[in-house]
């Protein structure tokens, strides 16, 4: 999935991906070979890049277990499994799209950016602003699925089934996509540059292309 949109100066091309998909990595690959921008912006924090380098998985500290309470910090402990369970099945790393990225910007002498908000804003809001309700919602719906999606159709149709997540979870949707597409289109803006390929998930696409504006290329 490849968009390309132009705002002022700039010529953005958004690669769309899905985090644990093969073919997501080719692409990524591809793209920027074929494009070579001034410019690899990729969906990623500090802390989740050199997590990713180090091949790490990020769980909650002793710390933030206490200041997030230990229902709220075994959550994301079980949402973490769940990311790598499915990572295993398909038989591809989470996140080896952004590395490969990274790496094939850095072969071709290309400077990376880093566009997304930290995760550990992201968090703590996600656990200050989601209610008791739809945190139940989510693990009942992860461990009982009332439906089973294939990774092509994920990666196909990214757009209904964010829009799925805005209506079964709104407040999971404002923190986890909406904002995170607010920060990453501001983040854009400030690269001046002819340019910019970013490497985003495929749900995120449709809200940072909202939030950048210009004009179709």
């Amino acid at each position: 999935m490849k968009e390309f949109l132009k705002v002022g100066d700039t010529t953005y091309i958004i690669v769309g991906t899905a985090h644990v998909y093969e073919k997501s990595v080719i692409e990524v690959r591809e793209a920027i070979r074929n494009e070579i921008p001034d410019v690899v912006a990729l969906e990623l924090d500090d802390a989740r890049f050199e997590a990713l380098l180090h091949n790490e998985e990020r769980r909650p500290t002793i710390k933030e277990m206490k200041d997030f309470g230990f229902k709220n910090a075994f959550l994301l402990l079980f949402m973490s499994y769940l990311q790598k369970k499915i990572s295993s099945d398909v038989g591809i790393m989470a996140g080896r799209e952004m590395i490969e990225a990274a790496a094939e910007a850095k072969s071709l002498g290309i400077p990376i950016a880093l566009i997304d908000q930290d995760i550990g804003i992201t968090i703590q809001k996600l656990l200050e602003n989601v209610g008791f309700k739809e945190k139940l919602m989510i693990l009942k719906d992860v461990i009982f699925p009332e439906k089973g999606y294939t990774i092509d159709y994920i990666y196909e149709n990214s757009t209904e089934l964010i829009d799925e997540i805005k209506g079964r979870y709104p407040f999971i949707y404002e923190i986890l996509v909406d904002d995170r597409d607010k920060f990453m289109a501001e983040n854009l803006k400030r690269i001046q540059r002819e340019k910019v390929l970013a490497v985003v998930g495929a749900g995120h696409v449709p809200g940072i292309k909202k939030y950048l504006g210009g004009s179709y290329v």
